[in-house]
């Protein structure tokens, strides 16, 4: 039961995600995440529910995670890129 239970938070957290609403997205991604801990695709969905809910951040962490489950996960690190570079940027601002 538990790995169909993970399957459909996966894809009910990916319709979110598809429809901005991280929010409900990362809410379904970190369930997935206590089923099965060590999936880095759940990292990357929750790491873009957070960058697209601006908690940069938090996206930072989970895009990590998914290097060091999977370091092979161009995507993450085109991402972590992304982030890392919008973190920077709004700093400049602020100074």
């Amino acid at each position: 039961m538990e790995q169909g239970e993970f399957e459909v938070l996966l894809e009910v957290g990916q319709a979110y995600l598809m429809n901005k609403d991280y929010g409900k997205a990362i809410t379904k991604f970190s369930e997935a995440l206590r089923i099965n801990p060590h999936d880095p695709e759940v990292y990357y969905y929750l790491g873009l529910a957070y960058e697209g809910a601006e908690k940069f951040p938090e996206a930072v962490k989970t895009y990590e995670r998914t290097l060091t489950l999977d370091r092979n996960h161009s995507n993450a690190e085109i991402r972590l890129g992304e982030v890392m570079k919008k973190i920077k940027d709004a700093k400049k601002k602020k100074k």
